[in-house]
């Protein structure tokens, strides 16, 4: 496309005009323009202004084109300070940190001091490399150039610290600061969220408000996820209205937090709500649909929504991917999973370790182990623990203990593992009756001082978390649970249902695993929600593990009992029990 210098350029060599062209260029993602704007500059000679050349490195930083931006730094023959923080700041976003750093060495080799523009590119630069011993010395740098008061670059540490997981350093920081803006109070929640500190999180969040500041959509975006990740959907929905009010309910980032928070509490069609609420969609809140879509087994919607956004010209990349092998995995589709790993590879996404334990799973989930297993030897890169821990799971599921073992070794090969993959062999051979075996692995995990998680469930009522473990009796209403499911258990019994105990993978007589399994954590959070919810209102239970294939049989049973509706999230997926029957078709 030939360029009409006579639109573009009146007076020919006012380079204040040809600053702003720049500027428009960057600011409308003008890629052609902004090229043919550069072709100008250096025929005219205006490359030597060091006013044109950092906005020749900022085109070109907009337009994810770093090494452009490189090449138009080094062309300039008078680098300003200016021209040093451009190109700095243009490494820092388009991720390449490690340059950043380097032209920050570079910059000050050549005395030039760098300044509130500069130092809080450096600060990203070693949030992103997780690297807080670099982050220590800028942080150092800044209070020698008396910048460290500055409300930018005091901004700027706190979210470097908290990147870094230093939450400390980050709260210390955050303190000491004599002014903060919404970015300083944003980037201290997220370190909260972050660590898994969510209580801290919404506190902070709420002294924020009392403060009258005005939080903006990354500050409610981080809010709701801390309550997604929580459970807490009232809270959430309550935040939600505050972001109405403010009018950031129409932000992407804001709507990919709300698509989370309600799928994670199980109220799909509110994610479905808010998704085709948000009127300009981003990759991530497609992502998110797409994992509630998966997550709740809604596997046709998984495949129609891929169509859809490949359709409104959104490039997937590879969490999309991952979302929909996990999507073809949960439903036994595995035909369609192979379709769909392979076009990853031809839209030039390489396939992770998460992809390939994908593949892995939804092969061995379907029987196909010896398949499953052929992958993992073919993989181009190195097995990890989680796609061993795939085959592994999909072993147990089948009986297949010596291929388990097999997968056992392999992953102890690797190092220290989790404590759930010694936990997952030890039930392989639990479930196939070698107690002895099952009981050599779990010496081996209590040899190194670790510990079997705990199963807990939990239930959401009035802003309260109701949590419980098997067997406990130390919540307030426990009579009333223990007598509602001696209760329940009855007219289960008369309908039909027979307790497995073959889930019960200890060596114990008849009576005792009866009673053991009688009293799973998620039993108990039923009952409680039977007991305090109104007849009309589904009951909603999380859980920290995968739901036992008793617990899940016995749960039909109680949905056909009481005729209530009853949601259970494990730690893979949700399972939607209705009139005896469940979302997951049982296949988790």
């Amino acid at each position: 496309m030939a360029l009409n210098s006579s639109a573009f350029f009146v007076p020919c060599h006012n380079y204040n005009q040809i600053c702003d062209l720049l500027l428009s260029s960057a600011r409308t993602r003008s890629t052609v323009k902004g090229l043919q704007l550069h072709g100008y500059v250096v025929k005219s000679g205006l490359s030597l202004i060091p006013l044109v050349a950092n906005n020749l490195i900022n085109f070109y930083s907009k337009s994810q084109l770093p090494f452009d931006s490189r090449r138009a730094f080094e062309d300039s023959p008078q680098k300003s300070a200016t021209t040093w923080s451009s190109i700095i700041s243009c490494f820092a976003q388009n991720e390449l940190p490690w340059m950043s750093l380097e032209f920050l060495r570079k910059m000050m080799a050549g005395n030039l001091r760098p300044d509130d523009h500069v130092l809080p590119s450096a600060t990203k630069s070693c949030g992103i490399l997780s690297r807080c011993d670099i982050g220590r010395s800028v942080h150092c740098l800044s209070k020698k150039t008396g910048y460290d008061a500055d409300v930018f670059v005091g901004s700027s540490l706190v979210d470097m610290y908290a990147k870094c997981g230093d939450i400390v350093d980050a709260r210390n920081m955050f303190d000491e600061m004599p002014l903060r803006n919404v970015v300083t109070w944003s980037g201290m929640m997220y370190g909260y969220a972050q660590m898994g500190e969510n209580e801290e999180a919404l506190w902070l969040f709420k002294e924020a408000l009392f403060e009258n500041l005005a939080v903006n959509d990354y500050s409610f975006s981080t809010v709701i996820s801390v309550c997604a990740n929580s459970t807490l959907l009232e809270l959430g929905r309550q935040i939600q209205g505050l972001s109405i009010k403010s009018s950031f309910d129409s932000s992407s980032f804001v709507g990919s937090s709300l698509v989370s928070l309600y799928s994670k509490c199980g109220v799909l069609e509110g994610a479905y709500k808010v998704f085709h609420e948000v009127p300009v969609k981003n990759l991530g809140i497609w992502n998110a649909m797409l994992k509630a879509c998966a997550q709740h087994s809604h596997t046709q919607e998984v495949i129609e929504l891929f169509k859809r956004m490949k359709l409104s010209g959104m490039k997937p990349n590879f969490i999309t991917f991952l979302n929909v092998l996990n999507a073809c995995s949960h439903a036994g589709l595995v035909d369609e999973g192979k379709y769909y790993f392979d076009l990853m590879k031809e839209s030039r996404i390489e396939p992770t370790d998460k992809h390939y334990a994908a593949l892995v799973d939804m092969l061995g989930r379907a029987g196909k182990l010896e398949e499953a297993l052929e992958i993992i030897k073919n993989m181009p890169i190195n097995p990890t623990e989680s796609v061993w821990g795939a085959l592994l799971t999909s072993c147990t599921i089948h009986k297949n203990t010596e291929l388990a073992a097999f997968a056992a070794d392999k992953v102890f090969e690797l190092g220290p593992v989790s404590s759930g993959m010694h936990i997952s062999l030890s039930n392989a051979y639990a479930a196939d009756g070698r107690f002895e075996d099952a009981a050599k692995a779990r010496k081996l995990l209590r040899d190194r001082g670790e510990k079997k998680e705990t199963g807990l469930s939990w239930v959401e009522e009035r802003n309260k978390v109701h949590t419980f473990a098997a067997g406990e009796r130390r919540h307030e209403r426990s009579k009333e649970i223990y007598e509602k499911l001696a209760e329940l258990g009855e007219e289960m019994e008369k309908a039909g249902y027979v307790a497995d105990t073959s889930f019960v993978l200890r060596e114990v007589d008849g009576d005792e695993k009866n009673q053991t399994i009688r009293y799973h954590s998620e039993r108990l959070a039923i009952a409680f929600g039977l007991i305090t919810f109104p007849a009309d209102r589904p009951i909603r239970v999380m859980k920290n593990l995968r739901v036992c294939g008793d617990c899940h049989n016995a749960i039909k049973f109680m949905s056909i009992c009481t005729g209530r509706v009853i949601i259970v999230r494990d730690n893979n997926r949700f399972h939607r029990f209705e009139n005896g029957k469940c979302s997951c078709n049982d296949y988790w």
